[in-house]
């Protein structure tokens, strides 16, 4: 008799732990407040899913004022037409429709050749130190100058007061 009533609380606490669902519990947890909680929510979420109303919707039994059938088109997609064989490429890169050469095109002037693009390109003397920095100082301290110092939030401080600091 004891063994029995050791089993009955073993599997009691199965079911409220949640290891036995209670849909498997004993009949002896019938009246149980976990259980009547559960059997009361369920009757709820039943009753607001019955509520719930899935609209209908209406698909026209024609999609063509007409009920004519369409005349064969003659298109090879009514045979059975094959879009595209495996492995076909979609796209082909531009060089392979291009005829000219670079230097074709630098004679027919649509290039500068290397000496001209040198000439007319521009580039500021401080970006080309910052290409021949060293250290990550440099290049932060070289970047203040070019771009401004960069304005942050103290943690602490008010959206309205501002503080400049330097990244390094």
């Amino acid at each position: 008799m004891r063994i029995e009533v050791e089993e009955m609380e073993r599997v009691k606490n199965l079911v409220l732990t949640g290891k036995i669902p209670l849909d498997q519990a004993p009949p002896e947890m019938a009246n149980h407040p976990v259980r009547l909680i559960e059997l009361y929510c369920q009757k709820l979420i039943a009753e607001r899913r019955a509520k719930i109303k899935v609209p209908k919707v209406h698909i026209p039994s024609n999609l063509y004022w007409d009920d004519t059938p369409d005349p064969p088109s003659g298109l090879s997609i009514e045979k059975g037409h094959v879009f595209r064989q495996d492995g076909e490429r979609l796209c082909h890169p531009a060089d392979c429709f291009i005829n000219a050469t670079d230097e074709e095109d630098i004679q027919n002037g649509y290039m500068f050749n290397p000496e001209e693009y040198e000439k007319h390109r521009f580039e500021n003397p401080l970006i080309k130190q910052l290409r021949e920095c060293q250290t990550v100082e440099e290049m932060y301290a070289l970047a203040d100058e070019i771009i401004g110092a960069l304005k942050t939030l103290a943690e602490g401080d008010a959206i309205s007061t501002v503080t400049t600091t330097t990244m390094g």
